[in-house]
């Protein structure tokens, strides 16, 4: 292995003459180069806008959270047991349903959720809020806090003792559309806003927070939930927790932590990234062909040299190798430097922010770049592995030159 490595470095160096091998080992190197970088930068990319959604949704999910297999609201439960597990710092029993909540003229069909007084230890509404002040009762009033596209939508102003929102419920089977309000079909009660959080769109036009108390009431639940959450002191036991609460709650419950929570966006993210991997695999591919080129026309090019080798006792085996090892060297060159340029530029665009998104609507001003060092070590493996790959058949071919000098006397 020693001499047929040696023997391909001093092929690969070998430039007597300006010739066009040559210059296609500078376009091989380049491509590999060019299709590694852009690989690595794209991955960063899908991985930085991971991460952006991930704090994004942890600001608005709990760290676990426990719900019927069923979809369907269950009876309060006291877990004592699960309050008696050392990692469980909080649990919050939660009522969720759609009502429509109206303003004046203004109407907007919102999720209501209601939640318990331990939701303020939570902490994850309550450090969002934008305006006014997280309660949700005050002299025996109903308060809410309302997402700022809901603030929006029905010209709520935070803290106003004059506006007082009204909050229709919905009923089973009914489907609600805003200007046929009935009596008859919704029980309505009246709530005014304390507070008003910003999160990310999807959640502030969609949200409004309220006591659980309010919620059980209006829509005639009394002692319901529709699931707890629960927050705990370390994140890093997570799933040692939640084993230890599946026990208590049994089989009829589902116990889930933040990702599985958004089981399928997080199937998107990944079923996206292996699509990156596929697409560039496909131009990497497409890139050794250069490589193909280069050593085909290299075995053409060193047949005397070859020739010579199995004269000093060299074996087909070693010739293989000898063209084998320069497609690899050619692929972990453009590895290398490519990884670097990769890097560099993810690196520039993290601190610096060059690219913007440009979208009003965005959260973030420019795009996120997060570098996973195992993303860079698999686009390494794939690059030299597709470059090895495409140097089997030139190998082959240069492998039948044994008895070129033979021939030449001749």
């Amino acid at each position: 292995m020693g001499i047929s490595l040696l023997v391909a470095k001093k092929f690969i160096k070998s430039k007597n003459k300006k010739t066009f091998i040559n210059f296609l080992s500078l376009i091989s190197t380049i491509t590999i180069i060019i299709g590694t970088a852009s690989m690595i930068i794209v991955l960063s990319v899908f991985n930085g806008l991971e991460d952006v959604l991930k704090s994004i949704y942890a600001e608005f999910d709990p760290e676990i959270k426990i719900e019927s297999k069923l979809n369907r609201d269950f009876k309060q439960t006291n877990y004592s047991e699960i309050s008696k597990i050392k990692n469980v710092k909080t649990i919050t029993g939660v009522l969720e349903n759609k009502g429509l909540i109206t303003l004046d003229d203004n109407q907007i069909v919102s999720n209501i959720k209601g939640v318990d007084l331990s939701f303020v230890e939570q902490g994850r509404i309550k450090n969002k809020l934008i305006e006014g002040d997280f309660y949700f009762k005050k002299n025996n009033i109903d308060y809410a806090i309302v997402g700022r596209g809901i603030k929006y939508s029905l010209g709520i102003k935070a803290n106003n003792a004059f506006q007082n929102l009204k909050v229709y419920a919905l009923k089973n089977k009914i489907v609600l559309k805003p200007n046929t309000i009935n009596n008859s079909l919704y029980k309505s009660k009246s709530l005014k806003t304390s507070g008003v959080f910003a999160i990310e769109n999807n959640f502030d036009n969609n949200f409004i927070f309220t006591s659980l108390e309010f919620a059980q009431n209006l829509f005639n639940k009394k002692n319901y939930v529709s699931y707890y959450e629960i927050k705990v002191y370390d994140k890093s036991l997570l799933k040692n927790t939640k084993n230890q609460i599946k026990k208590i709650v049994g089989e009829e419950y589902s116990v889930l932590m933040l990702n599985e929570q958004r089981e399928g966006l997080y199937k998107i993210l990944k079923t996206e990234k292996l699509v990156v991997y596929l697409v560039f695999g496909l131009i990497i591919t497409l890139s050794s062909f250069n490589i193909f080129f280069l050593l085909s026309m290299m075995a053409i090019e060193k047949k005397k040299e070859i020739s010579v080798i199995y004269a000093l006792g060299g074996a087909t085996k070693q010739i293989k190798k000898i063209f084998i090892f320069q497609g690899i060297i050619i692929g972990l060159q453009g590895a290398i430097v490519g990884s670097i340029i990769g890097i560099l530029i993810c690196y520039i665009q993290d601190h610096f922010g060059i690219i913007s998104i440009n979208m009003s609507s965005s959260i973030i001003e420019n795009y996120p770049v997060k570098i996973i060092y195992k993303d860079i070590f698999l686009v390494g493996l794939i690059v030299t592995f597709i470059s090895a790959f495409s140097s089997i058949i030139p190998a082959i071919y240069a492998s039948k030159y044994k008895n070129f000098l033979e021939l030449n006397q001749k």
